[in-house]
């Protein structure tokens, strides 16, 4: 049985389970494989059968929970190729994006997306994992509002959302949350620059998780 979480205050809605029932999965309290049962997750989040039923409904539409014909919902299992895909079409669109950011983004608009940053690495350090969903989140609606191309920005914002690897699922240690903390602060540098190539560069490497190659000291 699941175990019943505090909830303070006015009772969330669907949206707020949605995004509470992800953070569980992403780091891990809610299992790879593990039946969610909805009597266990209205208890969990003091909600209605309802709104726990729509959250799922939710998931299943963006694939972050699986449901099983006559048997219910589940979290699902790890799918390394399916992940690899998917960070292989969000390098590709969010490179395209770049243009657009560094032709629109105004002097103001840099402010704000060191400013939001600054939010996320707050989060990082002292936050809940649901704080660090919204702040990170916070920080790519911004970055990629830039884009021209509504589809497109849909696409990015709806690919971030897939999979172990979004948004929390690479911040398993310390190092990958630092790492993930840095490199928002290396893309506003590249924004400030006005250096496409370096801000295909450092989204890429975020991507994937990893630091841009060719980084120096003085990039860091």
């Amino acid at each position: 049985m699941l175990e019943k979480q505090d909830n303070a205050g006015a009772k969330p809605g669907p949206d707020e389970i949605s995004q509470r029932i992800m953070a569980d999965i992403n780091t891990g309290v809610l299992r790879r494989g593990e039946w969610l049962k909805q009597i266990d997750l209205e208890r969990r989040y003091s909600c209605t059968r309802v709104k726990v039923r729509d959250a799922l409904t939710y998931l299943h539409s963006k694939r972050l929970v699986e449901h099983i014909h006559n048997r219910g919902y589940r979290v699902p299992d790890p799918n390394p190729v399916r992940e690899r895909e998917i960070g292989e079409v969000r390098a590709l669109l969010e490179a395209h994006a770049a243009a657009d950011v560094l032709e629109l983004a105004a002097p103001e608009d840099v402010a704000r997306m060191r400013q939001l940053a600054e939010a996320f690495r707050e989060a990082a350090y002292n936050g809940t994992s649901f704080s660090q969903i919204e702040a990170n989140y916070a920080f790519h609606a911004v970055l990629y509002g830039f884009c021209r191309n509504e589809v497109l920005r849909e696409l990015i914002l709806d690919l971030r959302q897939q999979g172990p690897a979004a948004p929390v699922g690479q911040w398993q240690t310390v190092a990958q949350l630092q790492r993930a903390t840095q490199d928002h602060f290396d893309i506003v540098d590249a924004i400030e620059r006005r250096d496409l190539d370096l801000l295909r560069k450092r989204i890429t490497a975020h991507i994937a998780g990893k630091a841009p190659q060719g980084k120096t000291q003085h990039d860091a």
